[in-house]
């Protein structure tokens, strides 16, 4: 059974039984919204931005990414992905 499924069934039996606790159950099961755990720290990627970073890196070669990401305010993580051409 899918979860939509067994919240009908739910809604049903609290019918049938005038149970409201289960209908109560039934409401549990719907989907929430989604909330963003930590702010967002790291700049917006732009066209510029990764011409930018890809210009350090290659005229750097020795300087970590994660030094590179904090010279242009974003995560090294994002370098990695602009280098690899994954934030296109």
């Amino acid at each position: 059974m899918t979860i939509p499924e067994i919240a009908a069934r739910l809604r049903a039996k609290s019918q049938e039984d005038g149970d409201s606790e289960l209908a109560s159950l039934a409401d549990e099961l719907r989907r929430r919204a989604p909330v963003r755990r930590a702010p967002i720290t790291s700049r917006r990627m732009t066209p510029q931005l990764r011409g930018d970073i890809r210009r350090y890196a290659s005229d750097n070669p020795t300087i970590p990414y994660a030094e590179i990401g904090r010279h242009f305010g974003v995560n090294g993580g994002r370098v990695s992905e602009t280098l690899a051409g994954f934030r296109e």
